[in-house]
């Protein structure tokens, strides 16, 4: 499998270039910019240009030697050093991404930022379960994907699948050991004044406690639990993601 390196990464876009309004919508691990094809498409409804960034070694794309999430934080400059954004939404490590990324936003104007269940702290041993469910993800078809998640469209299941097998093997392994300890918490201490903070957590009864419970420690920050939500909340509840980020540009 070839893959293709770019100056500006390779991205998903929808709505008017010529819209007054910015969103940039980063996706997590073993996915790709089509994860946010619902939100996108609701964003691009209310006026806004969104734009989805590929990931380093995620949708074809080479990635570089050092797998820190500040590393791809920094391959997505080019992004925000061409215009600012109003919204800014990170799911899953994707939301790691947009936490690196905090020290970078304006500081003189006002910018919505929505974390979308991303773990902001893992014990080595949580890891270690992870790494079996993931691989095992690996290995799911989009049949599967459809009977695992009933609130999934078929078109969902097949941008899931996708973004499995035009990623790297070895992704969740490189990000895993080289970002040691797995700890973000304090990159929410970066966050210009401007900036307005919502978490989105999975319900609890398929997701467990703990990211909830680290969220909660936050200072300034809105917490906000999904109910009936998987991981997956860009694809079971868009409209949430969408309200949400929307609610911080109003208050």
């Amino acid at each position: 499998m070839g893959y293709a390196s770019t100056t500006v990464p390779s991205a998903c876009q929808w709505g008017s270039p010529i819209a007054s309004k910015r969103a940039l919508l980063i996706h997590g691990s073993n996915s790709s910019s089509h994860t946010f094809h619902r939100v996108g498409s609701m964003l691009a409804a209310k006026g806004y240009l969104v734009v989805a960034p590929n990931l380093l070694g995620h949708a074809l794309r080479m990635p570089g030697a050092d797998f820190r999430v500040q590393t791809l934080a920094d391959d997505l400059l080019p992004y925000l050093q061409a215009t600012e954004y109003d919204i800014v939404i990170g799911h899953s490590m994707g939301g790691l991404v947009v936490l690196s990324l905090l020290k970078y936003l304006p500081k003189t104007r006002p910018t919505s930022v929505v974390i979308i269940d991303s773990s902001l702290e893992i014990t080595a041993e949580q890891m270690a379960i992870r790494k079996v469910t993931v691989l095992d993800d690996a290995r799911v078809t989009v049949e599967d994907h459809m009977a695992l998640n009933p609130l999934w469209t078929r078109q969902d299941a097949i941008w899931r699948w996708l973004g499995t097998q035009i990623g790297r093997e070895t992704n969740f392994s490189d990000h895993r050991d080289g970002n040691v300890p797995w700890s973000f918490s304090h990159l929410f201490a970066d966050r210009p004044a401007t900036a307005a903070l919502t978490v989105l957590v999975a319900d609890l009864r398929t997701n467990g406690s703990s990211k909830l419970e680290t969220a909660a420690k936050l200072k300034d920050v809105r917490t906000v639990i999904v109910p009936n939500s998987s991981h997956w909340i860009q694809y079971e509840f868009p409209e949430v993601i969408v309200e949400e980020a929307l609610r911080n540009m109003e208050e």
